[in-house]
């Protein structure tokens, strides 16, 4: 957890119910996390927070915008990207004694003498999900995402129907194993 003062709060102590939200910018290099600073997140971070608060919980949703930096997977030209990241939680007001516990991370119980949700943690994490698994450029048309689709040799590969029932025949011969 982040440890110091937070970058990321929310004062609970007082709120009133209903909706409230909170914005807050920052940058990379707050956050000391070299998974962060390291290329890809430039700039400002902007964090939209939207709380919903009732007398049994605090529902929260984290918003993330960044423009990152990246590199082509396959030409590695620079590649220049906004990210945007999603990220609910619910805070459960509970007792302190232990009797509840967290089952998810997306559920948290909360003491009830509690004034302040750090939320830093949750935004790092939110930053990092947001970084796509693939990344293309429009630079090159070999590096577009559809340029693979078009370098198939057709009837390469089997067509769905033909994959799927290869794919029903080695179940049935599994079951007819195992029975």
């Amino acid at each position: 957890m982040h440890k110091g003062k937070a970058l990321i709060e929310i004062r609970i102590a007082g709120l009133s119910n209903g909706i409230h939200e909170y914005s807050f910018t920052c940058t990379a290099q707050e956050f000391d996390d070299p998974s962060l600073t390291a290329p890809p997140f430039s700039g400002t971070i902007a964090v939209k927070v939207v709380a919903e608060k009732t007398d049994t919980e605090v529902v929260t949703d984290i918003e993330t915008t960044v423009a990152a930096e990246l590199n082509c997977d396959i030409c590695l030209a620079p590649v220049h990207r906004q990210l945007t990241g999603r990220f609910r939680i619910f805070f459960i007001f509970g007792s302190p004694d232990g009797t509840e516990r967290e089952c998810d991370e997306e559920y948290r119980v909360l003491a009830p003498a509690t004034t302040d949700i750090d939320l830093t943690e949750d935004v790092r994490e939110t930053l990092l999900l947001s970084l796509p698994v693939k990344v293309t450029c429009d630079a090159y048309p070999e590096c577009m995402p559809t340029a693979q689709e078009e370098r198939d040799i057709p009837g390469e590969e089997l067509d769905d129907d033909a994959q799927n029932s290869a794919w029903k025949e080695s179940l049935k011969e599994l079951k007819r194993k195992l029975d």
